[in-house]
């Protein structure tokens, strides 16, 4: 059997706004306009979503006993990242949007939208905190059955925040300064990094490709030089029994996924 990779699906991953201009224009700049700086960026965390997802997803079924405790807390970790990312749109960006341009409601659509896939999400995370406290047994089955209760709805809201964003252009001569949207971006990504672990971020770096979009995104995240080569070559060894689950091996590039039905 071929090897499986988390790209392939059954979640598609978000072309941005950048690669997509790129392609008419190569001059064009994440400087040129803010609301491509943050609706671009937001697709890269989107996509690590994504990737996470396709590869529990693809890899649940065929998980082994020996293994079932260590894809328990990689799922798990990867709850922590959706329900970090969530809380910080929820409790600080979409507010702050809202305050500043003075158009309460504007950004409803997306809170609407967090609330369609809510409910099925939380069973999902039920499910992992029962399994790390032994009150239920791991199931591939279930699983599946759970991620197919909210991940078509959770995926569809990723894609359809990105225009949202981009829309915030009409809006520029308000997101100016210290209300830059782009330091508003960079702010709640480095409060999202700062509030887990180091351990728990070299999970989330098993699921950034630096070689998607040719390459556009090999810096990203934006955080200190010395901090990304500690997660890649240090903490993503260290946490091993979680990592080898991602997307992507410790260079950041797109690796077969550990768990697939050719090694039952």
């Amino acid at each position: 059997m071929a090897p499986v990779y988390a790209h392939e699906g059954p979640f598609k991953l978000l072309e941005s706004p950048l690669f997509r201009l790129r392609k008419e224009d190569p001059s064009i700049n994440l400087t040129d306009d803010e609301s491509l700086y943050i609706a671009s960026e937001m697709c890269t965390v989107h996509n690590l979503i994504v990737r996470g997802l396709n590869s529990i997803y693809l890899q649940a079924p065929h998980i082994k006993p020996a293994d079932e405790k260590d894809f328990t807390e990689y799922m798990d970790l990867w709850c922590i990242l959706v329900n970090t990312h969530h809380h910080e749109e929820e409790t600080y960006f979409f507010p702050w949007v809202e305050e500043l341009t003075g158009e309460k409601g504007l950004m409803a659509g997306n809170l609407e939208q967090h609330k369609a896939f809510h409910g099925g999400l939380e069973h999902f995370m039920d499910y992992v905190a029962d399994l790390q406290a032994g009150k239920e047994k791991y199931d591939g089955k279930k699983v599946l059955e759970l991620i197919d209760s909210f991940g078509q709805v959770l995926t569809e809201h990723l894609g359809d925040e990105i225009p949202t964003l981009l829309g915030l252009n009409k809006y520029s001569a308000i997101f100016t300064g210290e209300n830059s949207l782009k330091k508003k971006m960079d702010t709640m990504g480095k409060d999202a990094m700062g509030s887990v672990s180091l351990s728990k971020l070299a999970v989330m770096f098993a699921n950034i490709d630096v070689e998607y979009e040719g390459g556009l995104w090999k810096s990203w995240p934006p955080a200190p030089g010395f901090i990304k080569l500690l997660l890649r070559y240090i903490f993503y060894a260290l946490n091993n029994n979680e990592t080898r689950f991602g997307a992507c091996d410790k260079h950041g590039r797109l690796q077969p996924l550990y768990a697939v039905a050719d090694k039952d």
